[in-house]
């Protein structure tokens, strides 16, 4: 069996979702610590570098509410629009043998209705079970 994480390995997260995660962070930061841009682009890379998160350095320097925080900054109502391809990556799980499974670490967009939800669904059937 194969285990996959989504962001970074079966796609490049780099190229539209972290950014847009990136300024929601920051937008979080803004609106609930008082800060400006700079100051919550600080913030989110102190916590970052410190602790591998912004979340993690925020929960443990103020008792930020985990459920709250990813609520409000990992909206992605684009998702499926937002995830770059790598090309050679069809065949290449293809070649696997095995069972493929994708970990990931909030599978709600695979479960919307409509076409987002469609077209996350159809990628993970190209090379990956969910």
């Amino acid at each position: 069996m194969w285990i996959f994480d989504l962001d970074n390995t079966l796609h490049d997260a780099a190229a539209r979702i972290f950014p847009s995660m990136h300024e929601q962070i920051n937008a979080y930061l803004k609106r609930h610590f008082g800060v400006d841009d700079a100051g919550a682009d600080a913030m989110r890379r102190r916590f970052w570098l410190r602790y591998g998160t912004t979340l993690k350095g925020l929960m443990r320097h103020h008792g930020t509410d985990p459920r709250h925080f990813l609520r409000e900054t990992h909206r992605f109502p684009g998702l499926a629009d937002m995830v770059v391809h790598e090309k050679a990556l069809r065949h290449a799980l293809a070649r696997l043998g095995g069972r493929k499974v994708l970990f990931l670490q909030c599978a709600a967009p695979l479960r919307r209705p409509g076409a987002a939800g469609a077209r996350c669904r159809a990628f993970l059937r190209r090379g990956v079970q969910h």
